[in-house]
């Protein structure tokens, strides 16, 4: 076991480094690109300012974008989104962050501020789960990691009992196109019957949340919930961002 000078050093050498690579590649506000001091494990690159400038969403924003979707009637227990989109804005450069500059700690980070917010709507719900989108192989292997998965670990050092992140259970059983260029209803075909799980499970009685990063028309949250509603679970829904109708 280190001794409490080593361990001193060796936090010591890691502040140096990272005051080091501060002033070499300083943070900067997604927002308005203000360079911000150093910031904790628990805190986005975006200054208080922008933070608090960012449009916060409601369940009805949510409920809105899934009613236009078929057989959604039941699917999901209670709604959740943070922020409403601004379409190249501070949020949409954020979720550029997330998935194509491989920084998959600010997925955690993002996922822990988001669970704060939502304990705060929901009275601090318990569940026995968090399950994120899967994504899809190929994407997978090009990005290095699932930045969904990310935020769901993130939510799960936060949320009540710390709930289990099941890998590999909920998983695409189909490959699917992108949903970027297609309409609502091709997406919902795109994405219809494309999860499932992997081994027979009884989810009866378990109340599981399912995470991922933006809300367009819900065809992919919807069509990963409906396996885990058939195991059993009231399922939960949980995004950062969702787009407005």
């Amino acid at each position: 076991m280190p001794n409490k000078s080593t361990t001193g050093l060796v936090d010591g050498a890691r502040s140096l480094l990272r005051a080091t690579v501060g002033l070499i590649y300083p943070t900067l506000c997604l927002g308005c690109e203000v360079r911000l001091p150093e910031i904790t494990d628990d805190e986005l690159p975006i200054c208080p300012a922008c933070l608090r400038r960012l449009p916060r969403a409601t369940t009805g924003q949510v409920s809105k974008r899934l009613v236009r979707l078929p057989d959604t009637a039941g699917v999901f227990n209670e709604l959740f989104a943070l922020w409403v989109f601004d379409e190249g804005g501070t949020i949409q450069r954020l979720q550029h962050a997330l998935k194509y500059q491989n920084r998959p700690q600010l997925g955690e980070r993002l996922g822990r501020y988001m669970a704060g917010a939502l304990n705060g709507e929901f009275g601090h719900p318990l569940y026995d789960a968090v399950f994120p989108i899967p994504l899809a192989r190929r994407r997978q292997l090009e990005r290095g990691y699932n930045q969904s998965r990310r935020l769901a670990l993130g939510m799960a050092e936060v949320l009540n009992d710390h709930p289990d992140v099941p890998q590999g259970l909920l998983v695409r059983t189909r490959a699917t196109r992108s949903q970027t260029n297609l309409s609502r209803a091709k997406r919902w075909i795109n994405v219809s019957g494309a999860f499932g799980l992997a081994e027979t499970t009884d989810l009866t009685n378990h109340r599981v949340l399912l995470v991922d990063d933006i809300l367009t028309t819900g065809a992919t949250m919807t069509a990963a919930a409906l396996p885990l509603r058939e195991a059993g679970a009231m399922v939960d829904l949980a995004v950062f961002a969702v787009v407005a109708v």
